[in-house]
C-alpha cells in the first residue's frame, strides 16, 4: 500500500473519530440549544454512528488491506456525509444557528461535512478507474 492511500485511510478514521467526539460533545453541552434543534438532531444519532462511522471505517480498513471493496465503502461514506452536510445546513439555517455563539462551528461543520464527502467521492471514483 502506497503512503498517499494509506494517509487517505487514516484521514477516513479521523473522520469517523469526530462524528464520535460531536455526539460526545452534543451529549454533554446540548442543554442551551432550542428544544427543536435538539429534537431533530438526535434523530441523527444512530444514522451518524452506524451508518457515516461505520462505513468509513469498513472503507479506511478496506484501503489499508488494498481491498477493491474499498471503492464501494468510500463512496458511500463520502456521499453520506455530503448528504448529512446538506441537511444540517439547511436545517442550521432554518432555525437561525448560523447566528449567535455557535454559528462559526456550525458553518465549519457543515463546510467540512460538504469538502470531506465529496473529496471521498472523487476518490473513490479515481480508485475504480485505476483498478480496472
Amino acid at each position: 500500500m502506497t503512503t498517499p492511500v494509506r494517509w487517505f485511510a487514516w484521514t477516513q478514521r479521523i473522520a469517523a473519530l469526530a462524528v464520535v467526539c460531536f455526539w460526545i460533545s452534543f451529549w454533554n453541552d446540548h442543554h442551551d440549544l432550542p428544544a427543536n434543534v435538539v429534537d431533530f438532531e438526535w434523530c441523527f444519532l444512530l444514522p451518524d454512528i452506524l451508518w457515516i462511522v461505520g462505513a468509513f471505517w469498513l472503507a479506511s480498513h478496506w484501503l489499508m488491506k488494498s481491498d477493491a471493496r474499498a471503492s464501494i465503502a468510500t463512496a458511500v461514506a463520502g456521499s453520506s456525509l455530503v448528504y448529512l452536510g446538506m441537511l444540517d445546513a439547511i436545517c442550521n439555517f432554518r432555525h437561525g444557528q448560523y447566528a449567535g455563539s455557535r454559528g462559526v462551528l456550525n458553518a465549519v461543520v457543515n463546510v467540512a461535512c460538504l469538502l470531506f464527502g465529496s473529496a471521498n467521492i472523487w476518490y473513490a471514483n479515481a480508485r475504480s478507474k485505476r483498478i480496472k
